[in-house]
């Protein structure tokens, strides 16, 4: 469908003179075009749904207070208009024409974002535009603008970091990790947001955080958190649980130092893997849930397995695994 297309049948939707075959072709290609993740830039356009919301934002700011009323009841579905709003995008990207009542006031180089990502084994350094230091641990992905040109400083993680941030008072530093946003307030804080955790975790070293959960578009305050409190949010119920941590055993990954505190075998080693990028397998997976207490520090790999087997009770060979990457399997005697 071309831009003049569908500039006519959006008129004609808001008037209400849309045949049912004409609203259904429009409706289908707002949902198609939704759908198609290939057609939207990331690096080029920002995050889509935020990207989204501003637009609509911009939508309802610039068009007088009558006719906003009847164009959202004309579409009445609002997750509709804001599909609407991502096809405004590109029309308003396509014609050149970089201006949505100040949302896209700036110049295009704007939108020139950073990814850093960590292997496995693999720590990383990171000082941002702002004075930031991030730390980023193994097997982690961090996404960052060249420049915090806008009005917030917003980022975006998979896996795990810990932040240092240099307060701003009128332009909050946000870290995103799927439903999650952290917002810090003059902060010291470390993230852990794997994508195959059940949980995400927010840990408060210095100063304060507000957390918010965003699904479905609807944003929720969770809570702010204090020096020395922790919340682990539950991904699949949509529920944080709060508590006090050991900093130590929360941050010392940054320093190669690993704490667990009777901490079950199976957390244990799967903490340990990212960090020595190797595989640990057992033959006998029940003695996963045993406790145990141990503290590594700046170890190499054949001490951490050597000290596992005291604890254990078991005998491993360290043995090479698929793409080179190690293996240790650990078996009873």
């Amino acid at each position: 469908m071309d831009i003049r297309k569908f500039s006519k049948l959006t008129e004609k939707y808001k008037k209400g003179e849309c045949s049912p075959r004409e609203k259904e072709l429009l409706e289908n290609y707002l949902e198609s075009f939704q759908n198609n993740a290939g057609e939207w830039n990331e690096n080029e356009m920002g995050n889509q749904r935020i990207t989204e919301e501003k637009i609509y934002s911009g939508i309802m700011k610039s068009v007088k207070k009558e006719s906003t009323r009847y164009f959202t009841r004309a579409f009445q579905s609002p997750s509709l208009l804001k599909r609407a709003a991502s096809i405004i995008f590109f029309i308003v990207l396509g014609t050149g024409i970089l201006y949505i009542s100040g949302v896209f006031n700036q110049k295009k180089g704007t939108f020139v974002w950073h990814e850093k990502i960590t292997s496995p084994g693999e720590k990383a350094v990171l000082t941002l535009s702002d004075g930031s230091k991030v730390v980023l641990n193994a097997d982690s992905k961090l996404k960052y603008s060249e420049q915090f040109n806008g009005k917030a400083r917003e980022i975006y993680l998979e896996g795990e970091a810990y932040f240092a941030i240099k307060h701003e008072n009128n332009k909050p530093f946000i870290v995103h990790t799927g439903d999650l946003t952290t917002t810090d307030i003059g902060t010291e804080f470390d993230i852990s947001a794997y994508p195959d955790n059940k949980t995400i975790a927010v840990s408060l070293l210095e100063g304060k955080v507000k957390i918010s959960s965003d699904k479905n578009g609807r944003v929720e305050r969770i809570a702010v958190l204090n020096p020395k409190e922790r919340l682990v949010y539950d991904k699949r119920n949509n529920a944080g649980t709060f508590g006090n941590f050991d900093s130590l055993e929360i941050v010392g990954w940054k320093d190669n130092i690993y704490k667990f505190d009777n901490v079950s075998l199976d957390k244990v080693l799967s903490g340990l893997e990212r960090a020595y990028a190797v595989k640990f397998r057992l033959t006998d997976r029940t003695v996963l849930a045993q406790k145990i207490t141990v503290k590594f520090e700046k170890n190499s790999l054949n001490t951490v397995v050597d000290v596992i087997k005291s604890l254990t009770g078991l005998d491993y060979k360290i043995v090479k695994g698929e793409n080179d990457m190690k293996e240790v399997l650990f078996f009873n005697k």
